[in-house]
């Protein structure tokens, strides 16, 4: 079976099951990463979620497709405004990690999309912000959705999700895997950590 296929797999068992709440989708294969996340979403039908954008701007909207390869679609002028992405309702707002924030408590959504998280991996402050929101929310599933690794290291989320899906394509695509974990090492000795 695919990486991929698996990722999808595990993703829709997540969705499905009642007892888990919380997720770290993580690993190198960023563009297959955020459409599984989104085929799985879209697959359990007509879901509501907000992308909630951690320390981004509202640019954020449109980055957001564009890791998953998704240059057309056309997302909102605005915050709060919702979209349409086949079966799914998306609204997107801005999270700051900075103070504590329960601006969702009493909303439950099908779904909240954390991302990027890379920028809280190495705070220890912002990493128990999201566990207390997580902890709060109504919202059925939580999902913390990484970005640009091996140069951000997701490890520190782990201790606060249900889950782990991690998909890094290294069977799908052996020569990406190899080229980013090349240009990785090569990154990493030039900065003198290896």
């Amino acid at each position: 079976m695919s990486d991929v296929k698996n990722a999808f797999n595990q993703l829709t068992d997540f969705i499905s099951n009642e007892s888990e709440k919380t997720l770290l989708l993580s690993g190198i294969a960023d563009k297959e990463k955020h459409l599984a996340l989104l085929k799985a979403l879209n697959a359990k039908g007509e879901l509501k979620g907000l992308i909630n954008l951690i320390h981004t701007t509202k640019s954020g909207m449109d980055e957001f497709f564009r890791w998953a390869e998704l240059y057309k679609v056309k997302v909102p002028k605005k915050y709060g405004q919702p979209m349409k992405l086949s079966n799914l309702t998306i609204f997107f707002d801005n999270l700051t990690t900075k103070t504590d924030s329960d601006k969702y408590d009493n909303y439950a959504f099908d779904f909240m999309i954390v991302w990027p998280i890379a920028s809280a991996t190495e705070n220890k402050e912002e990493i128990y912000m999201l566990k207390e929101m997580a902890e709060r929310q109504r919202t059925k599933k939580i999902i913390y959705l990484t970005i640009k690794e091996p140069w951000y290291n997701p490890n520190s989320i782990e201790s606060i999700v249900d889950r782990i899906i991690k998909l890094d394509c290294e069977n799908d695509n052996p020569k990406e895997y190899k080229r980013i974990m090349t240009t990785y090492e090569e990154d990493l000795k030039r900065r003198g950590n290896k």
